[in-house]
């Protein structure tokens, strides 16, 4: 009877652990760039989840600039609850997490880390108001298209 018990307590914590490193790991991280530090923390959800799929489906060029990560904006980091497998003439793997960089007067432009830590950059033409809206957020300076 003890012995049950212990496995039951010990299959518990291991559920409640499980749980709260999944929950945590598809936290959603808003960081201001020009304080350094991250001033936001949001869970995901499906419908974030669906916006950043149809992102990367919407990518249209390799970010050519000099500085992909500006001095001045926001970057918002997005964890995937599941990889997605891209496919097209930039990119050939699968996206475990996305970075959505604004710069403060410049369209923004997206941050892929696919297989082995690999990270690549670019342009897109979906728009990003949707995840903005879910996150509560609002950037001065975006240009409009």
């Amino acid at each position: 009877m003890v012995r049950k018990i212990i496995l039951f307590v010990i299959m518990l914590f291991l559920f409640i652990f499980s749980f709260q490193v999944n929950a945590k790991s598809l936290q959603i991280e808003i960081f201001h760039i020009n304080k350094g530090k991250v001033i936001k923390e949001e869970p995901s959800n499906d419908h974030i989840q669906q916006e950043v799929v149809a992102i990367l489906e919407g990518i249209t060029d390799v970010y050519r600039g000099f500085e992909p990560i500006p001095q001045k904006g926001y970057m918002i980091k997005i964890p995937l609850e599941k990889a997605v497998e891209i496919k097209n003439k930039w990119l050939n793997t699968s996206v475990n997490e996305v970075i959505i960089i604004f710069p403060e007067y410049e369209n923004p432009h997206i941050m892929v880390f696919g297989t082995e830590n690999s990270h690549y950059f670019f342009h897109f033409d979906t728009s990003v108001d949707e995840i903005l809206s879910e996150l509560g957020l609002r950037f001065k300076g975006q240009r409009k298209e």
